[in-house]
């Protein structure tokens, strides 16, 4: 490192904060200083040595210097050597401003501004759940808490309706402008967007009731009221006797990005099963093509889980849209109607006590395993030797599945 000309000033760069899915990030409120060749850069937030909460797994980085000579100096890489070129460079005031948009793995991230040498450690925990969040802590960094936005950030994130906006103030009223000058790409990069960030109507959801100010507040805790607004046919759901656990915590979030995703419903993954086996774990052998000597339902490589449950309640076990011998015919229809006779002569189809399941109705799931099994027919057993039969016809303790 070379030792500065008399000629040289000293530089004050900072690290802002801009989000890209949630109007908020967390981390200790701290900022720190940085001496180098360029100059002395300032970093306000976030604080390095950070954890970052987020959907979105970006932190973004400006930074600000005084000479556009510097700006060929700074660059960015991370601790395993990848460089990254700024998603912009700007000239306001005098100032130069270089913004970067930084990738983030789940753990602890570093990258290493030069030529001074310093390092940014982040620790970055994704956040698919809002039911936890303190916000009220003071040791916790949110950008909103104080303003809509700093001084600092006004200089270019300003008001004025984006060119690419085709709507008039005068009829949709009040807009969210400021907001998208940041979180453009919460919209852009979402093919299924929801209507209020499309609309640039954010404060209908991150302004409180009670608020005059336009001062953005994060909806934590039991967000179904918020939902519930506007999807106000949803409301059935806490009436119903079976709720899925997402819905029955009152966090809808925790399978729909609010804002926008690539996927439909805005699911933050594929909808059909993928987004299923995140929390069912155990269930995820099913979708696997590579699981040796299965026999896996059509249905879940076609429409999926929700070809027969209900992601969100019903008022059937296991939020099936149908009693189960009701749904299984509505696609076996051969056997609609039939309540003996199947798969021998005589043989219940129904009944109100399953043998094997102390609680339960005899039903098509006593013999078949609805998702999956290493028997053919997605039988519970081996149908050879009648070894399926003797579960409930010797009352031995056989029916352990092997898959």
């Amino acid at each position: 490192m070379t030792e500065q000309t008399p000629n040289q000033k000293t530089i004050s760069t900072r690290i802002i904060f801009n989000l890209t899915v949630l109007a908020f990030f967390l981390m200790p409120l701290t900022g720190f200083t940085i001496s180098a060749t360029a100059g002395e850069i300032s970093v306000l937030a976030p604080k390095s040595d950070g954890e970052i909460y987020s959907r979105n797994p970006v932190v973004h980085v400006v930074l600000k210097l005084t000479e556009s000579g510097d700006l060929t100096k700074v660059s960015m890489k991370s601790a395993d050597g990848r460089s990254f070129d700024p998603i912009g460079k700007w000239e306001k005031d005098g100032n130069h401003y270089v913004h970067y948009k930084l990738p983030l793995q789940k753990g602890g991230n570093k990258f290493n501004i030069a030529p001074v040498n310093r390092e940014l450690d982040f620790r970055f925990k994704p956040l698919r759940s809002l039911l936890n969040v303190d916000f009220s802590s003071t040791s916790t960094y949110l950008f909103h808490r104080e303003t809509t936005s700093p001084k600092e950030c006004n200089i270019c994130h300003d008001n004025k309706l984006p060119t690419e906006a085709q709507v008039d103030r005068a009829l949709y009223g009040q807009l969210s402008t400021t907001c998208y000058s940041c979180h453009s790409s919460t919209v852009l990069e979402s093919k299924w967007r929801h209507s209020p960030s499309a609309n640039l109507f954010c404060l209908s959801c991150h302004q409180s009731d009670k608020s005059k100010e336009e001062k953005v507040v994060i909806p934590t805790g039991r967000i179904e009221s918020l939902c519930f607004r506007c999807h106000v046919n949803e409301r059935a759901w806490s009436s119903m006797s079976h709720i899925h656990g997402p819905v029955g915590t009152g966090d809808c979030t925790i399978c729909h990005d609010p804002h926008g995703e690539r996927n439909q419903y805005q699911l933050w993954t594929d909808g059909k099963s993928k987004i299923c086996v995140a929390c069912h774990a155990d269930k995820k052998k099913y979708i696997q093509t590579d699981t040796p000597r299965a026999n896996i339902h059509g249905i879940l490589n076609a429409q999926g889980c929700v070809a027969c449950h209900s992601p969100h309640a019903t008022n059937n076990r296991f939020q099936l849209y149908e009693p189960i011998n009701k749904l299984c015919t509505s696609c076996h229809g051969a056997l609609e109607g039939m309540d003996y006779d199947h798969p021998v002569q005589k043989h219940p189809l129904s009944g109100p006590k399953d043998p094997r399941r102390e609680g339960s109705p005899f039903t098509c799931t006593s013999c078949h395993n609805p998702h999956g099994s290493t028997y053919k027919y997605l039988l519970i057993e081996d149908i050879r030797g009648g070894q399926i039969c003797l579960l409930c016809h010797s009352g031995g303790d056989r029916g352990k599945m092997k898959f």
